[in-house]
């Protein structure tokens, strides 16, 4: 099956969406878990997935790596300098590889400045995100790298294609497409208490389509059924 089909079916085994893409290079899946899911949490259930994929042999946790967003560095600067400045000004800043800029060579024709996109392993990555960092005899603004596709589904508004810390839309219910919060779901009559979930009592509503199912629902009409282009770069 296809990447994308693999993708649905682990999410249909899981009764949950928690994978959020699947790629297959040669020998190799790789799974990338949805922003609320942590990887060690679809570690947890493999016995629910592993037997859908033909052939698996081990799984396997790479270690976490967040891409940061470094604004306002001049483009005079070649990449292997920005490289050289970063590291050692910045002595807790450890990079694997070499950064790259976010836009093309093309794009960046007339500007004065761009940004600059660095790889950072490990749990205190986070710890990077909206800080100044130096380099070339300044300081620069810091912000995380959001990737994202076409089939990645926000969770304030569940429209498809853009990332939910930048959703512009009012938080919609993925229930029954009110304009409220997933957890401020509340059973429309007056002798159950259930709250932040559906009971027997909601009428389902698809924010998308309408239909009566819910929004992250796999079986969508409105769902992209394209296969996945590369990721988009959020570089607002």
């Amino acid at each position: 099956m296809s990447a994308l089909e693999l993708c649905h079916v682990m999410n249909k085994a899981l009764a949950g969406t928690y994978v959020q893409t699947v790629t297959v290079k040669e020998l190799t899946v790789t799974l990338v878990t949805m922003e609320t899911m942590k990887a060690t949490a679809l570690n947890s259930k493999v016995g629910s997935f592993l037997h859908l994929i033909p052939g698996t042999v081990s799984v396997h946790l790479d270690t976490p790596v967040m891409h940061l967003l470094v604004h306002g560095i001049p483009t005079s600067c070649s990449i292997d300098t920005v490289a050289t400045e970063l590291t050692p000004l910045n002595p807790e800043l450890a990079l694997p590889g070499t950064p790259s800029w976010l836009t093309t060579e093309e794009s960046s024709v007339g500007k004065l400045a761009s940004t600059v996109v660095v790889a950072i392993p490990g749990p205190k990555a986070p710890d990077f995100v909206s800080k100044c960092l130096a380099a070339i005899s300044s300081r620069y603004r810091t912000e995380c790298c959001l990737w994202f596709i076409s089939h990645t589904q926000c969770s304030n508004c569940h429209a498809f294609g853009h990332h939910n810390s930048k959703c512009t839309e009012l938080a919609t219910c993925r229930w029954c497409a009110s304009y409220h919060p997933n957890g401020a779901h509340t059973c429309p009559t007056a002798t159950c208490h259930v709250r932040g979930r559906p009971c027997n009592y909601t009428a389902l509503r698809c924010v998308n389509c309408g239909d009566p199912h819910k929004s992250h629902a796999l079986t969508c009409p409105s769902r992209p059924t394209k296969m996945p282009e590369g990721p988009k770069e959020d570089d607002e």
